[in-house]
């Protein structure tokens, strides 16, 4: 029988010690396969036997604190974690290859706790049926397509920090990934489809009811500063072309008329 050599059981703890890391990232990554279907269907109002619509169990007033609170806490959780600053300080205590989990997991984290202290506001503003219910309900599905499929065009797996983690602990190369203007598919029509999406799966409802609406208008809200600053962020970063971008494509509402006219 062969000797087991110091070195070789220091290479297997090591091993080891770099395949935590990655599980972990798998995990969260797993985490928000669940969650992010859970989000759309919850603020659309599918299926769940709790949704942005259902299952009331306080005053109106009471409900309205509670949910402004957590709109305030998404909106907080998502903007100062994003911050260059923030990520400076968290790779401080975390490596760089698990930065974005953990950015993932606070995300998941605070839209379960979203889910399960949701307080519905059952007043409907609007109830839409027949054809029109229907279009409504056609857009909400559409919005949820776009929505994974802006998430694929960004890079599915680098937006999820597998990727990162996968070079960094699995097979340890480093992180190349080069930062490139995306301007093709989905982004000739829209510079944002991702928020796009979200938009239109929160607003396209057949029933419309005011803790929906408090959802929806709170969420725009947030996207529409959110994508200000961004813009900010991708002319520093692109410069010149985002600009000559910019003019052509519009950011968050789509226009398949402009992008026709382009193609004649």
């Amino acid at each position: 029988m062969d000797l087991i050599t110091t070195g070789q059981v220091r290479d297997v703890l090591s091993s080891r010690a770099r395949l935590l890391p990655f599980l972990f990232s798998f995990a969260v990554y797993g985490l928000a396969g669940i969650t992010v279907p859970l989000m759309l269907l919850f603020f659309g109002g599918w299926w769940l036997p709790k949704t942005v619509d259902r299952s009331a169990s306080l005053s109106t007033g009471s409900a309205v604190i509670i949910d402004v609170a957590l709109l305030t806490l998404f909106g907080l959780q998502h903007t100062i974690m994003a911050r260059l600053s923030f990520k400076a300080f968290i790779t401080r205590w975390v490596p760089d290859a698990l930065e974005r989990t953990i950015y993932v997991l606070m995300v998941c984290l605070v839209m379960w706790l979203i889910f399960l202290c949701w307080q519905p506001v059952p007043h409907h503003v609007w109830s839409a049926e027949g054809v029109a219910g229907v279009i409504l309900d056609i857009g909400f599905w559409l919005g949820f397509a776009l929505v994974y499929a802006a998430t694929l065009l960004l890079n599915h797996f680098y937006l999820l920090g597998i990727t990162q983690s996968y070079r960094h602990y699995v097979t340890q190369v480093p992180d190349i990934t080069v930062d490139q203007l995306q301007t093709h598919g989905i982004y000739r029509l829209v510079r944002h489809p991702l928020m796009t999406g979200l938009l239109i799966t929160f607003w396209c409802t057949s029933t419309m009811t005011m803790g929906h609406l408090l959802w929806a208008f709170g969420i725009t809200v947030y996207i529409l500063l959110g994508t200000f600053f961004e813009e900010r962020d991708l002319v520093a970063r692109f410069g010149s072309s985002y600009r000559a971008y910019a003019t052509k494509v519009p950011a968050l509402i789509p226009s398949p008329f402009k992008l026709f006219k382009r193609r004649v």
